[in-house]
């Protein structure tokens, strides 16, 4: 297996090719020979097609991969030859380009820069691959050009993200290949692989349509028992997710008809990941791991069509470690004539850890008297000690553990805390120290009494060796100091995404963010610091010098407010009668970072953003700014997700509150969304598909192509008509800051 170090370079392969007007003479010359008697087609050769990328004025990239087992088997690196012509027969070629080399230590993936081409001009390619005296050509992919910064000219180019593979068919290429307007490029806003071989939480097991790793052994092990799957951690793993992918008939179809434009979300490394940290074990296991991330981001350079602008017009480059994790610059810019300049962001690279950990218990306080006296005084200057006065009922009493007399209870609360912790599955040592530092600090006086309980009854049943010890009776609870514990975010228990980044408490939420972003920003530190300080640094110039009319910003994951308010649902339990945030992973995770980019886009004018990851369909009016998000190609739909999530909630819900809950969720899904956020001008959370943007001189417009989402069981891909029968699309015009449907 390829390893990396510290001395290693990751060799991509991007030679630059130099486009010169050959004319006819290409086509004259027996030894390169352009028509089929010359070349014969070896699809088999090139499984995954060929793609292009990047698009500028004059340039543009063009990828394949040469996949022949004796090449595997002595690891040797394969010659290509690249054709690359104004027309599909191939007799008006620009470029002929010799004995270029795909690596075997790249898995024989190509990429090649071709230079000095024309503005907005359509080219066609194919790579040719010669063994015993026959020469094997690729199918042929068509790329376009952008136009020159100075032409005005309308542009048009669909969003795409999020196509699980598992159990799914990808029918929204296929509609999308089927339009007759057709997009001169397409972006995609990551989650273009799965890392997962088949999680049951999320995707459709026991379909042809499946996931097997060559080298299992390599991967994570997840699941239990029959519910085992692997994520992919090697090399090896993730090339296979893209071979696999790559394989289906549409997405093929889509890469060599249009040139893509990509960044990456979390799974092409790791669910809900942020750096090199994954998520699955909930903070019960470290999940840091650098070589991981740089195996998968090794191996989205190596299949995606991702230009580098270090790279010179006619040499070939190799690109060090040190443009990898943690060093990665994914995020850059392209323009497209006068009217567009697009800014692709990376969301995922640089970004802290989420708000509310994992691992949080939910007795621990995060924010006390003092805190919330700081955060109102900010809300209102002066004024913070008479608010927490009047809202001081509205938080939980606590106790300082470090003074009298609850000092007293530390030893009695460290074993109960590390039994339940090594319960968790944590060792005795990790778990010991986590319930020292617990009882250490301020604790919510709910979950002290609770752990009072807990501690008398090991007394009483002999399983320590002690004496009763006293809860905190009414008179004294109702004199205490009161807070926020992470019980209060929505924390029900340590060691889940549920109250980290799933179906966190709205109102705790919003005072807790602004004592964090304050707090750091006091210290020196950069608050919420989602972009990184280049990133960030980068991208405010960019948004603030943009030459075009319109400025869009391509990122992962969707900047709409995205929450349910149950305060006035009498049919649920008390304890969830509040406002939820479904999502922190997403932006609504950095509230205040947020705002920065929001105003910077909005004092430019003229600039929108769009996004994926959420699996639904949004359109967000913030105050000038639209946010078009995009539904997912083939993944589980946010409504799934939402019906999945009253389902988690067990025993929490009797059966009666749960069928009235999924009752009002079956229904009301959207609208609950929408009275939530009232800057949601649109939601649709149920379907598949993507957007087809087009932008002029005087207004942007967004058309969403919808599917329901039971036609991903199957494919339609000969049966378009089929489709066409149950696409629905819904338009909005963005025009001098104002967004509408039409």
């Amino acid at each position: 297996m390829f390893q990396f170090s510290r001395r290693a370079f990751l060799k991509m392969t991007l030679v630059s090719a130099v486009a010169s007007q050959l004319g006819a003479c290409g086509g004259d010359d027996d030894t390169v020979g352009n028509n089929s008697s010359h070349s014969v087609v070896g699809t088999a050769f090139f499984p995954q097609s060929v793609a292009s990328g990047d698009p500028k004025p004059s340039s543009v990239i063009l990828w394949t991969r040469v996949q022949d087992s004796d090449l595997q088997i002595t690891q040797r690196d394969a010659l290509l030859h690249l054709q690359v012509a104004k027309d599909t027969a191939f007799k008006n070629i620009v470029v002929e380009q010799a004995d270029l080399n795909a690596e075997a230590a790249h898995n024989h993936c190509i990429k090649v820069k071709l230079t000095n081409l024309q503005p907005y001009t359509t080219y066609y390619y194919r790579f040719l691959y010669s063994k015993n005296n026959v020469r094997y050509h690729s199918n042929t992919g068509r790329t376009k050009t952008a136009p020159a910064p100075n032409e005005n000219i309308a542009v048009r180019f669909a969003v795409l993200n999020c196509q699980d593979y598992v159990g799914r068919y990808y029918n929204s290429l296929a509609w999308l290949l089927a339009q007759t307007e057709e997009p001169d490029f397409v972006v995609y806003v990551g989650d273009y692989i799965y890392e997962t071989s088949g999680d049951p939480s999320f995707q459709r097991t026991g379909s042809t349509r499946t996931v097997n790793f060559s080298k299992p052994e390599e991967a994570i092990a997840l699941g239990s028992g029959e519910t085992t799957f692997f994520a992919a951690a090697s090399l090896s793993n993730y090339r296979d997710l893209y071979h696999i992918y790559r394989g289906d008939a549409m997405l093929q179809k889509v890469h060599e008809r249009f040139p893509m434009v990509a960044i990456w979300d979390d799974h092409e490394y790791s669910d809900d990941c942020y750096g090199a940290t994954a998520t699955y074990h909930n903070e019960i296991k470290a999940e840091n791991t650098p070589e991981r991330r740089q195996n998968a981001e090794q191996v989205f350079f190596e299949y995606m069509p991702i230009d580098d602008e270090d790279v010179g017009l006619t040499q070939a480059f190799t690109t060090p470690i040190n443009k990898l994790f943690p060093y990665t610059r994914l995020y850059r810019d392209l323009q497209f004539g006068q009217n567009l300049h697009l800014l692709l962001t990376d969301y995922r690279s640089f970004r802290p850890d989420h708000l509310i950990p994992e691992d949080g218990f939910p007795g621990s306080v995060v924010m006390d008297k003092e805190a919330l006296i700081t955060v109102f005084n900010l809300q209102s200057p002066g004024n913070g000690a008479a608010i927490y006065a009047a809202q001081k009922a509205l938080f939980g009493p606590y106790v300082d553990m470090q003074s009298a007399p609850w000092e007293a209870y530390q030893a009695a609360f460290v074993p109960i805390l590390t039994q339940s912790f090594m319960n968790d599955g944590l060792t005795q040592q990790t778990a010991t120290a986590k319930a020292t530092q617990i009882v250490m600090g301020k604790l919510s006086a709910f979950v002290f009494n609770q752990l009072v309980s807990q501690y008398n009854q090991a007394v009483a049943g002999g399983l320590i060796a002690g004496s009763q010890i006293a809860a905190i009776d009414d008179a004294t609870y109702a004199s205490l100091d009161t807070g926020i514990a992470y019980l209060h975010l929505g924390k029900q228990a340590s060691f889940t995404e549920f109250g980290a980044r799933y179906g966190v408490v709205k109102s705790t939420f919003d005072l807790y963010a602004a004592y964090r972003y304050v707090q750091q920003r006091q210290i020196g530190q950069r608050a919420e610091d989602v972009f990184g300080a280049t990133q960030e640094n980068w991208l405010w110039q960019k948004i603030q010098t943009s030459p075009a009319k319109f400025v869009a910003l391509a990122s992962s994951v969707s900047t709409a407010t995205l929450g349910w308010d149950f305060s006035n649902n009498t049919a649920i339990p008390e304890a969830f009668r509040t406002a939820f945030y479904l999502n922190v992973d997403h932006w609504d995770g950095f509230p205040n970072k947020r705002k920065e980019l929001l105003a910077q886009l909005r004092q430019r004018g003229n600039a929108f953003l769009f996004a994926g990851d959420i699996h639904s369909a949004y359109v967000v009016d913030h105050d000038g700014v639209a946010d078009f998000t995009s539904p997912a190609i083939s993944s589980g739909t946010f409504f799934e997700f939402g019906q999945d999530a009253v389902k988690a909630l067990g025993s929490a819900f009797t059966v009666e509150q749960q069928a009235s809950l999924q009752a009002l969720l079956t229904t009301d899904f959207e609208q609950l969304m929408q009275s939530f956020s009232p800057n949601l001008k649109f939601a649709d959370t149920r379907q598949h598909g993507f957007i087809m943007l087009q932008v002029d001189a005087t207004q942007v417009q967004a058309t969403f192509h919808l599917l329901p989402s039971e036609l991903v069981n199957a494919a339609y891909y000969e049966q378009i008509d089929t489709l066409k029968a149950q696409v629905t699309q819904k338009r909005f015009i963005l025009q001098n800051g104002i967004v509408n449907m039409v």
